[in-house]
């Protein structure tokens, strides 16, 4: 007797319907089957989509200079998705705008902007070349300058520190003196031009002679008040 009829004696003698116990087990096995190929296409699938796009390179805007010039770089957009390069990526994006305010006006764009290709690049300049002269011409000599005030200066004396700390906290002029003396301001960044700059070194001698410690950098390129198109 082989294993079949070995089989088919056992469920007889059980009195099993072998028609709806093969049925059943068919539909199970469909399903299994199902499940397997599911996924192995999405397996597949993201492998594919992973090799289209390992190698994918795109045409990276920083900037726009003199003459409405484009800075670009290529960028691979493999790169966005790996903390270390991308924190070179930006850090390369920003030295390339540093590099460019030596030379004149130059409009910023946020990290990222990109296009798949320099046709893409052109006709997009093409078809916004007169918004950014102008707006080259608005940022012409001037930069961001980041200023934010920390809080009193350290004094010899810790038990009036606190004192120092709420008097000055609470003096509300310290935004207002340097918007006055900026172009444009917006919370603690402040676009100020360069014929500006002994303007701006007096005033913060005047705001540290006070008693307030301030944390400043610049100048930057106005990331924060460029108006793109």
């Amino acid at each position: 007797m082989d294993a079949a009829d070995e089989l088919a004696r056992a469920l007889a003698a059980r009195e099993l319907d072998v028609t709806e116990l093969v049925r059943r087990a068919e539909a199970g096995a469909y399903a299994d089957a199902e499940d397997t190929l599911r996924r192995l296409l999405a397996a597949d699938l993201l492998q594919r989509a992973a090799a289209r796009y390992a190698d994918r390179r795109v045409i990276g805007l920083v900037g726009v200079t003199e003459g409405v010039r484009p800075i670009v770089r290529e960028l691979d957009e493999s790169a966005l998705h790996d903390e270390r390069r991308l924190e070179h990526e930006v850090r390369t994006h920003n030295d390339l705008l540093l590099d460019a305010m030596t030379d004149g006006s130059v409009i910023p764009f946020r990290f990222g902007t990109a296009f798949p290709d320099e046709a893409a690049l052109h006709g997009w300049l093409g078809d916004h070349r007169d918004a950014l002269a102008l707006e080259l011409e608005r940022l012409r000599g001037k930069a961001e300058w980041a200023i934010d005030v920390v809080g009193p200066a350290a004094t010899a004396e810790p038990e009036h520190y606190l004192a120092e700390r709420l008097a000055t906290a609470t003096r509300p002029d310290v935004r207002e003196r340097l918007a006055a003396l900026a172009e444009e301001s917006k919370g603690d960044a402040y676009l100020i031009a360069e014929s500006k700059r002994p303007e701006l070194d007096a005033l913060v001698g005047c705001l540290e002679s006070e008693g307030y410690e301030l944390r400043i950098s610049g100048p930057w390129p106005p990331y924060s008040f460029a108006r793109l198109p």
